[in-house]
């Protein structure tokens, strides 16, 4: 099991699943997703068939329906049968979630059958905004990003971040694509697999630094490695787009569009602005891409989201902070970290990455929060101290959530660390878990979302065998 519910009352005995399982619940459930990975996790030894009921709830058998009680969802395993309650569409999928977590293998007269502890189980999330960010590059193939978000969701995620380095085809752009890249009708029954499994699929398009579509370490452009005389979009040395230009500034107001409507509804859309080196950041430019930012943001607003923005570029790494050296902050100095907090507009969200801090509070995000903003604190798959620093700080500080990013380190064993930040929105700690151990349990949670059926690609997280 991934998850231990902090309000879990075991009872007597355990609940068989049948062989067929006929059940009520609400639309939310009756999608053919689910009743696949009812039979994934019951080791392909029930089949789940679901009739249309109403209220927020799953029903099998006779099991009596208990009431939230101020938690999300109830759940009440009996000998008889299982019932799940709850207060939101979001909230039944996450206890649905949870009892598939929970069956466990059964060998019954030498076969293999499939049960469920009887139990009562009440929970609600410690960080209720719980997001993972996801890359589709290139060679990213489609299996492994549908692989991903049904991960998402079995680990109860809330939002999806995806961002497409140059692997989507644009109709307002040819170039902003590979040759090889992927059109929106191979992307769209993926993302609406995705919002049937509780996901708010949120879009990202880097508006300022990474205009390559590509990291700095890689060297590829996918802009100018196709036309080059489309040089006057970008800084001289490519790397940021020149949004000083209205028409680049209309570009991205074209991408934001594309994006949105294949993403589908949704609060959020992030416009990145990290890591714009060589961008020369004085008082006067510090305020003028501010004010550009603010421009951009109304327009979001006036699509009915809100901004997510990276927050490097607005903060200092101070000399009080312990370890400064640790901090991801490229501001040069105090005086434009003030100048740039002062000028943003307030309901930018900042999305503050700091991935090496080992010890709570991270320092940087009471700057975020004292400024006016709400503050998404941001993780990777540096270790089990950096990311209790950022669950700790997260709940201590009351901020509004956190976004785990992947980046290209899923197949370097980086599904444990989605896993333990998953664990993060609902303990107030993950300083007790191993790696190890989270590996262990990825690799089955993998098998049993997505079965390779025997394709040594599609098996794991790894391109090669090693020890």
């Amino acid at each position: 099991m991934i998850f231990q519910p902090q309000n879990l009352i075991l009872t007597e005995g355990s609940y068989l699943l049948p062989k067929t399982v006929d059940a009520t619940a609400h639309s939310s459930l009756c999608k053919a997703i689910f009743s696949e990975l009812w039979h994934n996790f019951a080791y392909q030894s029930s089949t789940l068939t679901l009739r249309e009921a109403d209220g927020f709830c799953f029903a099998i058998g006779n099991a009596k329906k208990l009431t939230t009680d101020g938690f999300s969802y109830a759940i009440n395993i009996e000998r008889e049968g299982i019932c799940i309650s709850a207060d939101s569409r979001q909230s039944l999928i996450h206890g649905m979630m949870t009892l598939l977590d929970r069956i466990h293998p059964t060998e019954i007269d030498g076969a293999l059958r499939a049960s469920v502890e009887c139990a009562v189980i009440r929970e609600r999330a410690v960080i209720p905004v719980r997001m993972a960010h996801y890359c589709i590059f290139a060679k990213t193939p489609l299996w492994e990003l549908r692989r991903f978000l049904r991960a998402c969701a079995a680990l109860k995620y809330t939002h999806v971040i995806l961002e497409f380095w140059g692997s989507l085809h644009y109709d307002c752009m040819r170039e902003l694509a590979w040759q090889q890249a992927y059109n929106k009708e191979e992307i769209r029954p993926i993302i609406e697999e995705a919002h049937d499994l509780g996901l708010e699929v949120i879009p990202m398009f880097n508006h300022w630094g990474h205009a390559t579509g590509d990291s700095v370490n890689g060297g590829k452009h996918v802009v100018l490695d196709q036309n080059p005389a489309l040089q006057s979009y970008f800084s001289e040395d490519g790397w940021c787009w020149d949004i000083k230009k209205p028409k680049v500034r209309a570009l991205l107001r074209s991408i934001r569009r594309e994006l949105t409507e294949l993403c589908g509804e949704g609060d959020y859309f992030h416009i990145g602005c990290d890591e714009a080196y060589n961008f020369p950041l004085t008082a006067e430019s510090a305020v003028e891409i501010c004010e550009i930012i603010n421009d951009i943001n109304r327009e979001v607003r006036q699509e009915g989201r809100r901004t997510i923005a990276w927050g490097d570029m607005f903060l200092y790494r101070h000399e009080h902070y312990n370890k400064p050296r640790n901090y991801a902050c490229h501001a040069p100095s105090a005086e434009i970290e003030r100048l740039m907090l002062s000028h943003l507009d307030r309901d930018v969200i900042v999305a503050d990455w700091q991935y090496e801090i080992e010890q709570a509070p991270v320092e940087s995000v009471p700057v975020v929060k004292e400024a006016g903003f709400d503050c998404l604190l941001c993780s990777w798959d540096r270790g089990i101290p950096q990311m209790n620093a950022v669950i700790s700080t997260v709940k201590d500080l009351q901020i509004m959530g956190y976004i785990h990013t992947t980046w290209n380190s899923l197949a370097q064993g980086g599904y444990a660390y989605l896993m333990l930040a998953a664990i993060g929105g609902f303990e107030p700690r993950v300083d007790r878990y191993k790696r190890s151990a989270m590996q262990t349990c990825t690799a089955a949670l993998l098998r049993k979302l997505m079965p390779a059926q025997g394709d040594f690609q599609r098996a794991g997280w790894r391109d090669l065998q090693a020890h």
